[in-house]
């Protein structure tokens, strides 16, 4: 199967049951952020975010969560989502063992439940990469396709 080119249609990512586009008749903006490590800014969107009561998303990877335990539990504190950014942010598709491959979900869920002891909800994978193609765990019950998000 063809890897969408982002920015992908809505049409190229119904076939891998992902979607970012909502009601288009609807004037919404979701906002994410990719966070890999902390530069001090953070804080201030979060500041932000919380000034405006503007809901927004984060995908972290493990170094962030490690290092930035208080920032993370703000996030979840102030109705954010916290998402799955992979635990070392690896290119997912060159991971074909199934077993290293649910690791870098799986330790960063358990991270996560140490720092703020709640379930991980969605998963993003680095570039985009359509899980289906790629993942041993991708449609499984602990990743069904409504979880994963596409970074477009």
């Amino acid at each position: 199967t063809e890897i969408p080119q982002g920015p992908a249609s809505a049409q190229q990512l119904y076939k891998y049951d992902a979607a970012y586009v909502g009601d288009t008749s609807q004037k919404v903006l979701y906002l994410t952020f990719d966070a890999g490590y902390e530069n001090g800014c953070t804080e201030k969107i979060l500041d932000t975010l919380k000034k405006h009561n503007v809901p927004a998303a984060f995908f972290l990877v493990g170094n962030y969560m490690e290092k930035n335990a208080d920032l993370v539990r703000r996030m979840v504190q102030e109705g954010h989502v916290v998402g799955n950014h992979t635990m070392h942010h690896p290119d997912m598709r060159k991971l074909s063992d199934p077993e290293a491959f649910a690791k870098e979900l799986k330790d960063l869920e358990e991270l996560f439940l140490r720092v703020d002891a709640r379930v991980l909800p969605p998963l993003r994978v680095e570039r985009g990469i359509p899980l289906p193609d790629i993942s041993p765990v991708a449609g499984s019950k602990e990743y069904p396709p409504g979880k994963l998000i596409p970074a477009i």
